[in-house]
């Protein structure tokens, strides 16, 4: 199992984000990997939950890239940071679920 254990350089989040929001996010990161079947699916659920602390920075660009960068060695995939958007566009879902 994938153990996600960024810091807050490693995430490039606010420099104010509270401890507790980063192990927060970790937790849920760690959590959702192995129950997602494909790295679309994770990087929407984890897009949807990281709204939750857009004001810590998570949904910045180069939180999306973290995000992206984590799933792409859990799945060993190549997908880029707009890989869900673009598939939610296509396919008309605003919403992804386990």
């Amino acid at each position: 199992m994938t153990k996600v254990n960024l810091n807050r350089s490693d995430w490039q989040c606010y420099l104010d984000t509270p401890d507790d929001v980063i192990k927060q996010v970790n937790s849920f990161f760690t959590l959702i990997l192995p129950d997602c079947k494909t790295p679309v699916q994770a990087q929407g659920v984890m897009y949807d939950y990281l709204d939750a602390y857009v004001e810590w920075g998570f949904l910045d660009s180069e939180c999306c890239q973290v995000v992206t960068d984590v799933i792409n060695k859990h799945f060993n995939s190549s997908i880029h940071r707009w890989q869900f958007m673009n598939e939610m566009l296509q396919g008309g879902t605003s919403k992804v679920s386990l």
